[in-house]
């Protein structure tokens, strides 16, 4: 039952991430007066000219001719780049409609149609499609309409429609071209003063630009994003009927593609700013804290952060040396953190790098803090935790298993070459982590959330396959020529049709490949030894910490019992020196009492270890093991008046301890109390008879 949770978690999460992106988006966003001036025919380039006939064609059916070119600065600032409208007059109605081409172009939503008429009272009416939900406040003087519609026939109407109710009341006014854009210009920076004066934008200073205040873009998310899903509405229908209506489908020239390549770079470039990335660490650091407070110790929970820190932080630092851009730290509740950072043309050395740098630094200095652990007297109990979460945390995250460190590695130097067999080592990774995550519902969700990737890995791996063969017939001059060859690559392949955002996420992993394919094999041999060594290190290490004397354990075990006796013998008497030297320094070490006095027990020292857990029990007076080990020591001596006066402080503190009952009745024999030591046995065998029912109720 509970894993009908996990669909609608990832649900969940991805809501917040949309609604994250866009918050961002509109932070981001920077306003700006509109300027719109007529341009000659001929700046225009011939491609775009080429695309504004398939509507003009459409237009003209309604009445409209074409008059002119709109050279504009639209109202968003966007990707530095010359913007323009096609400009037809309808002559009858005295209405206008402009033609823009999208640059994010969809082969079945290429064009953006508005249709306008001013009135002499210099009110405006003005029909678009599927863009109303981006306006974020009124607009003076205007009256928007908006019909999301699949048809510009149906947008047209509604606009006529429109139009001759109010011109009942209302005078339609024939203006020029020229007068045209300069009536659209004060129509439009009216709009930007209102929302100046209003209060939902604010200037930014030493500028001409304005920033959406954040209280205007939360009240505006919900909306939006509403508008955005009646806007892909649109996009599908037109799917649907270009299945029946080829002509409905676009070609889309090289060029087009490229600029909105660049634009969609651009706007994912500082996409979260430095005082939001801060914010964001805070928040999801608090998230974080929450999720493990209810199964951790505050200590354990301060231990696991720091120990991700400084593992984020040597990606980071990484990161930063390369020249990444927008590094940031994210943590996952219940999993645990991520670094992000962007660049484009990140090499595969570079690559490498930075996944080591996380995972290295922290186990070496968790294999080096737990080697010295044994040998440091008053060795700190949260020091030594810190010391294994380093080691494991690190070590793990060194596993070959994608997405960890170690997986990215792997997929970085052995199967990016070879793309098919990269998408089943991913499909792999996402086994391994739903098996870990079974129990853990975070780890399974995010196992689903890389399987839900994998689609398009398998897309990439298709096209890149035969896209590494051609490049390196034709080798690119530079990341222009680069971009032009991909995207007609694609054209040829087939995937021309694609969505932009899948088109921009194909063309932007197999420019991350072409630059990771200059590696030679020898560098990827070199780093694949590296990786080697640190995995196989770690592991080494580890054996080193837990048992420093493993390099022997050969030996150990080829030698007789005589001398395996002795050798124990030795190591015993080395432990009880290096802990009678480490009280020496510090009286109070109670580590150190009871390694000496384990090492005493070894060399059936009884004597010496009761004098050890005397003092145990001076430092620790409350445990209830000491005490029963002491009451053990005591009987073994025939102290079985103070091995009793032990063994009754135990079953004090704890009356359910069986064991406890059975000590104090063979010590009640050696005093002769027959009766009490049958009593004590009892007691124990029902305690024990207790404990299974407990266990199986059944």
């Amino acid at each position: 039952m509970q894993y009908l949770i996990y669909p609608i978690a990832i649900y969940v999460l991805l809501t917040v991430i949309r609604y994250l992106i866009l918050f961002l988006l509109l932070c981001k966003s920077h306003i700006q007066y509109p300027k719109y001036q007529i341009t000659k025919a001929d700046t225009v380039p011939i491609y775009l000219k080429d695309l504004f006939q398939t509507p003009i064609k459409e237009l003209e059916k309604f009445g409209f001719l074409p008059c002119s070119y709109l050279q504009y600065q639209p109202i968003t600032k966007a990707y530095e780049q010359t913007n323009w409208e096609l400009l037809l007059y309808h002559k009858a109605l005295k209405s206008y409609a402009t033609v823009v081409i999208r640059r994010l172009a969809e082969p079945v939503n290429l064009f953006d149609i508005e249709f306008y008429t001013f009135f002499k009272d210099r009110t405006l009416l003005l029909t678009v499609n599927g863009k109303q939900h981006g306006l974020i406040g009124e607009f003076p003087n205007t009256i928007v309409q908006d019909v999301y519609t699949s048809k510009v026939s149906v947008q047209w109407q509604t606009h006529q429609d429109c139009l001759k109710q109010l011109t009942t009341s209302k005078t339609a006014c024939g203006l020029s071209p020229e007068s045209f854009a300069q009536a659209l210009q004060i129509q439009m920076s009216g709009y930007v003063s209102n929302l100046a004066k209003t209060g939902k934008i604010s200037p930014i200073k030493g500028t001409e630009l304005f920033q959406i205040h954040w209280l205007t873009v939360l009240r505006s998310l919900n909306p939006m994003t509403q508008g955005n899903k009646k806007a892909a509405n649109i996009i599908k229908q037109r799917r649907q009927q270009a299945k029946t209506d080829s002509s409905i489908l676009q070609e889309i020239p090289i060029e087009l593609e490229v600029e909105g390549f660049k634009q969609m770079q651009y706007t994912e470039t500082g996409l979260v700013g430095k005082k939001f990335r801060s914010w964001l660490l805070l928040g999801s650091l608090g998230l974080f804290i929450a999720s493990y407070t209810s199964f951790l110790t505050p200590q354990s929970v301060v231990i696991f952060i720091a120990v991700l820190f400084f593992h984020e932080g040597g990606h980071l630092l990484a990161m930063k040396l390369f020249g990444y851009r927008d590094t940031s730290v994210l943590f996952v509740p219940f999993l645990g953190a991520l670094a992000t950072a962007r660049k484009d043309d990140a090499t595969l050395t570079q690559k490498f790098w930075i996944s080591l740098a996380g995972p290295l630094p922290g186990l070496i200095l968790g294999i080096g803090l737990a080697i010295l652990a044994p040998f440091s007297s008053g060795y700190p109990d949260w020091v030594q935790k810190t010391s294994w979460t380093l080691i494991f945390l690190n070590l793990f995250n060194l596993l070959p298993i994608y997405p960890l460190d170690g997986g990215q590695i792997a997929d970085l130097l052995l199967f990016s070459r070879f793309p098919y067999i990269g998408v089943l080592f991913k499909v792999f990774g996402v086994i391994i982590l739903g098996f870990l995550g079974k129990d853990r519902p975070m780890m399974l969700l995010f196992a689903m959330l890389i399987a839900m990737g994998i689609p398009n890995s398998f897309r990439s791996a298709k096209i890149n396959q035969k896209f590494q063969k051609e490049l390196r017939l034709n080798p690119p001059i530079d990341q222009e020529n680069i971009l032009h060859f991909i995207f007609k690559y694609l054209k040829q392949l087939g995937y021309g049709n694609l969505p932009f955002s899948k088109r921009y996420t194909l063309v932007k992993g197999l420019i991350q490949q072409q630059y990771e394919s200059r590696s030679k094999w020898k560098t990827r041999v070199f780093l694949l030894v590296i990786y080697c060594v640190t995995l196989l290190g770690g592991m080494v290490g580890i054996l080193q910490a837990m048992a420093p004397s493993w390099v022997n354990l050969l030996t150990y075990y080829s030698q007789n019992s005589q001398q395996r006796l002795e050798q124990s013998r030795k190591n015993r008497q080395q432990q009880i020196e290096l802990t009678t030297a480490a009280l020496r320094a510090n009286p109070n070490d109670v580590n150190a009492y009871i390694k000496r006095s384990r090492a005493r027990l070894g060399l059936h020292d009884y004597k010496g270890a009761l004098a050890d857990y005397e003092q145990i029990i001076r430092l620790k007076p409350q445990d209830i093991q000491t005490r029963f080990i002491r009451a053990r020591l005591r009987s073994q001596l025939k102290d079985y008046k103070g091995a009793i006066a032990d063994a009754n402080y135990v079953i004090q503190l704890n009356p359910k301890q069986p064991q406890a009952y059975m000590l104090r009745s063979e010590i009640r024999r050696h005093l002769g109390d027959n009766q009490g030591a049958i009593a004590d046995t009892q007691t124990a065998s029902n305690l024990f008879k207790e404990a299974m029912d407990e266990e199986d109720p059944s």
